[in-house]
C-alpha cells in the first residue's frame, strides 16, 4: 500500500513541478524534505535531506542524508558528490529548521527559498525543537515521508487551537520583509516514535526569540489571527464538572495614542458551541440559562488568560507575538517603524472580548 502511494507521490509531484521532461525518473534523487542545522564548531551548517529513489517494478527507496557546508547550496552540492542520481529540489514538501540553527539566524534560508527558482514558495517551513537529522530519520507512521508526515501535521493544525493557515515560506517571508511585523511559525518536536506540535516559534528579525509552548501559543494565537478555530476548556473542579466550548474567532485591531503612548486595542468576536457540559448539565431544560451561564464563565476565562498572556508578551517576550505593531506603523509611518518597535514594553494592550453561544450541541 505505501509503494503504491510514493508511485502516486512521485507522479504528482514530477508532474506539477514540470521536471519529468527534463530526465527518467530512474535517474532522479526526488528531494522531499529539507532540514536546516548547525554544525559542531557552528562555523559550517548541516543541511539534511530526505528523498526519495525510484528503482522501477513499484520498487521505491526512501533515504536521509546530512551534508555540511559554508553555505546552504555548498552543501547541497556536497550531497550530490555522495548521491549517484541528480536531485531535484522543486518537491520539497517541508522545510525544518533547528531551534539551534533559528537561533544563529535564518536571513540565508530566506534568502535562498526566494531567490531560488526551484524552490516552491508554498512549501511548509517549521522550527524543531531537536535536530532535523532526529525528525527525518524517524519511520513514517501515517505517511510515506517524514516530510509528508510534518506536511500533514501542520495543515491539520489549522482547525484547532487558532492557528491559521501561514506557514509556508511565502507566508514566512511575508512576516521577514513587511514593516512592524515579525516571524512567528509553527514549532515541532519529537515525541516518543513521532512528531508532535510544540508551540510557535518567535524571531526578532531573522533570529529566533523564543519559542512559545502549546499551553501559551492558544491564547498568542487567539489575539493574532482571524477567523480561526479552537477548544477552550472551562473547568470548574475537575472533568467531572466542565465545558468545552468551540469557539470561532474574529479580530479587529485599533491603534491609537494616549499621553503620547501607544495604545492598541484588540477586539475579539468570538462564537461557541458547546461540546461538552457536565457543569450544569442539570439544567438542561432551560436552554437560555445555560447559555447565559455558560458565556459569563467563558467571558471571564477568555479575559483572564487574554490578559496574562498580554502582560506575559510584554514582561518576558519583550516582543510584538500578536501582530499588531503593523498597524501603527501603517498609521504614524514607516520613519517610525523603529521607535514603534521599541515601545512594545511599555504601550498599552486592551481586549474586548464579545462571546456569542450559538448552540448547546444536540443533547436536551
Amino acid at each position: 500500500m505505501k509503494s503504491r502511494r510514493l508511485i502516486l507521490l512521485l507522479i504528482f509531484i514530477l508532474f506539477f513541478t514540470g521536471c519529468y521532461n527534463r530526465v527518467s525518473i530512474e535517474k532522479l534523487s526526488v528531494i522531499v524534505g529539507i532540514g536546516f542545522d548547525v554544525g559542531k564548531d557552528k562555523k559550517e551548517i548541516e543541511n539534511v535531506a530526505e528523498y526519495l529513489i525510484f528503482r522501477g517494478q513499484r520498487e521505491i527507496d526512501r533515504g536521509v542524508s546530512l551534508e555540511v557546508g559554508k553555505t546552504i547550496n555548498e552543501a547541497n552540492s556536497n550531497r550530490q558528490l555522495n548521491l549517484k542520481k541528480n536531485y531535484l529540489l522543486g518537491t520539497v514538501r517541508a522545510y525544518v529548521i533547528s531551534e539551534e540553527r533559528a537561533k544563529l539566524g535564518i536571513k540565508d534560508i530566506i534568502d535562498t527559498c526566494i531567490r531560488d527558482q526551484e524552490r516552491n514558495l508554498n512549501t511548509i517551513i517549521v522550527v524543531s525543537k531537536g535536530s532535523c537529522k532526529d525528525i527525518f530519520e524517524q519511520t513514517p507512521k501515517e505517511e510515506s515521508t517524514m516530510a509528508d508526515e510534518v506536511k500533514e501535521l501542520i495543515e491539520a493544525s489549522y482547525s484547532s487551537n487558532f492557528f491559521t493557515n501561514n506557514a509556508g515560506v511565502k507566508d514566512l517571508a511575508n512576516m521577514y520583509y513587511q514593516e512592524g511585523r515579525n516571524i512567528v511559525i509553527p514549532a515541532i518536536e519529537k515525541k516518543d516514535s513521532t512528531i508532535r506540535i510544540a508551540g510557535i516559534a518567535v524571531f526578532d528579525k531573522d533570529k529566533l526569540k523564543k519559542i512559545i509552548p502549546i499551553e501559551e501559543a492558544i491564547y498568542v494565537n487567539l489575539l493574532r489571527n482571524y477567523d480561526v478555530k479552537g477548544n477552550i476548556a472551562l473547568v470548574m473542579e475537575d472533568y467531572k464538572k466542565a465545558v468545552d466550548v468551540e469557539c470561532i474567532s474574529k479580530r479587529k485591531v485599533y491603534v491609537d495614542k494616549v499621553d503620547g503612548k501607544l495604545k492598541y486595542t484588540i477586539k475579539l468576536n468570538i462564537e461557541g458551541e458547546i461540546k461538552l457540559n457536565t457543569y450544569n448539565f442539570d439544567e438542561e431544560n432551560n436552554v437560555q440559562k445555560i447559555l447565559d451561564d455558560i458565556k459569563i464563565q467563558l467571558t471571564n476565562n477568555l479575559n483572564e488568560n487574554l490578559n496574562k498572556i498580554i502582560e506575559r508578551a510584554k514582561n518576558d517576550y519583550e516582543i510584538d507575538v500578536f501582530d499588531i505593531q503593523k498597524y501603527a506603523v501603517a498609521k504614524y509611518g514607516r520613519e517610525n517603524e523603529e521607535s514603534i518597535r521599541e515601545s512594545f514594553k511599555d504601550c498599552e494592550i486592551e481586549v474586548m472580548v464579545n462571546t456569542k453561544i450559538s448552540s448547546t450541541g444536540r443533547y436536551k
